[in-house]
C-alpha cells in the first residue's frame, strides 16, 4: 500500500520580514530619486527595472515550508512567495535514529553533516529528527501535525517509534 502524506508550513512574518521590505522599497524610491535628477532620458527604463527588481526580491521574504511523506520518505521543500519551490532534503524516514523535543538549542554544525530547519524558529511544537547515512550524520527540525507525526512513527525503528513524539 502506498503512503502518501503532505503539510505545508508557514512562516511567521516578523520584524526582520517587515524592515527587509521596507529597506527593499525604500532603495527603489532612491533609485528613482537619483534617475530623475541625474539621468532624464531613461529613468523611466531605471525606475520600471528597479521596481520589478524589488518585487522580484521581495518574493524570497514570503517563505513556506512543505513536507511530503511517500513511502517511507521525507522530503523537505522550500517554497518562495507561492511561485518557487527548491528541495532541500529527501531523507529515508528508516535511518532515523532519535526523535527529539526541539528546545531552541543551537545544533553543532560540526557534528551534523546536514542541518535542515524548517518550521518557525519559536514554534513549541518542533521536533528534532536525526538520520543516520553512508556521509555521517544529519538532522531536521520540522513542526509536525497529528497526521504527519502518524505516518513518520509508521516508517522509523521501532525502538524509535516507541518513544517518538512524547
Amino acid at each position: 500500500m502506498d503512503t502518501y502524506c503532505e503539510q505545508l508550513v508557514k512562516i511567521k512574518k516578523g520584524a526582520k520580514f517587515y524592515f527587509l521590505t521596507f529597506a527593499i522599497w525604500f532603495a527603489v524610491l532612491i533609485i528613482a530619486l537619483l534617475s530623475f535628477a541625474f539621468l532624464r532620458i531613461l529613468s523611466a527604463v531605471i525606475v520600471v527595472a528597479a521596481g520589478y527588481g524589488a518585487y522580484y526580491l521581495n518574493g524570497f521574504l514570503s517563505i513556506e515550508y512543505e513536507y511530503i511523506i511517500t513511502n517511507g520518505t521525507l522530503d523537505i521543500d522550500i517554497i518562495y512567495s507561492k511561485r518557487s519551490r527548491k528541495r532541500i532534503a529527501s531523507l529515508e524516514l528508516t535511518d532515523v535514529e532519535s526523535i527529539e523535543k526541539y528546545k531552541g538549542e543551537a545544533l553543532d554544525k560540526n557534528r551534523y553533516k546536514g542541518v535542515y530547519f524548517a518550521c518557525n524558529k519559536d514554534d513549541t511544537n518542533a521536533y528534532k529528527l536525526v538520520f543516520s547515512g553512508d556521509s555521517g550524520l544529519k538532522t531536521a527540525v520540522i513542526s509536525p501535525n497529528d497526521r504527519t507525526r502518524t505516518e513518520i512513527v509508521k516508517f522509523v525503528p521501532k525502538f524509535v517509534g516507541n518513544t517518538a513524539f512524547r
